[in-house]
């Protein structure tokens, strides 16, 4: 445990590679699996998608997310990256894709490629800041659930040059954040400050939850931002 500073605050620690086993602990008791895409990316997905018919869709740690799913039965190119390889099971598992693994080449870790047929769906089982463009590049959609503002303050910034690195020149990302949040809220300039002057900040809004799911976890709704870059008008 960090210790307490001169002002009784406790510092973030450095990063330090994620704790397999105490997330594979995590996936393996949550039994409760989501089943329908996320209410707010049907909501938005015209301003994430538009009227593309096949686009490379990114979805940075994914867990067992749906998602992965959705927008592959779309007709879209979908990579995932996930440490947990529990959750990558229970995902092909649950929505009975079939898949082949194979070593990566790079950093350690394991790439797993649907099978099914019309599901073009990749994930890659490692550390997410070990991912960058010499594995995948050019992608021109990311859906990220509240990845970002659910890491430690000093992360995000390496977080998002990982997302920056892999994609294309125009691209759009579609951010979600809980209400009330877990951790310090995230607003429009520290986005445009992480994202930097190349990029379009727009919020959309917020939307109160109508899922039992999440209002489960105490949770009322959730606030969209979209992030563009390129000629994406």
């Amino acid at each position: 445990m960090a210790a307490e500073g001169k002002d009784g605050t406790v510092p973030e620690e450095e990063y330090k590679p994620p704790d397999v086993k105490e997330y594979s602990e995590y996936w393996a008791k949550d039994t409760v699996f989501i089943k329908e895409a996320n209410e707010c990316l049907i909501q938005y997905q015209e301003k994430l998608l538009g009227d593309a018919k096949r686009l490379k869709v990114f979805v940075p740690l994914c867990g067992r997310a749906v998602e992965l799913k959705y927008f592959a039965e779309m007709g879209h190119e979908v990579v995932g990256v996930e440490f947990a390889e529990i959750a990558i099971h229970q995902f092909f598992e649950t929505f009975n894709i079939t898949y082949e693994t194979k070593p990566m080449e790079g950093p350690a870790g394991t790439l797993y490629t649907s099978t099914t047929e019309n599901l073009t769906i990749r994930i890659f089982c490692c550390d997410f800041f070990e991912f960058g463009p010499h594995l995948e590049n050019d992608f021109q959609a990311v859906w990220d659930a509240g990845f970002l503002y659910s890491l430690p303050t000093l992360q995000r910034g390496d977080y998002v040059k990982v997302i920056k690195s892999v994609m294309a020149s125009t691209s759009k990302t579609l951010v979600m954040f809980d209400v009330p949040c877990l951790s310090d809220d995230v607003t429009t300039d520290d986005l445009q400050q992480m994202y930097g002057k190349e990029f379009t900040i727009e919020y959309l809004g917020y939307t109160k939850t109508q899922s039992k799911h999440y209002e489960q976890f105490c949770l009322e709704g959730f606030k969209m931002y979209l992030i563009s870059s390129g000629d994406v008008a």
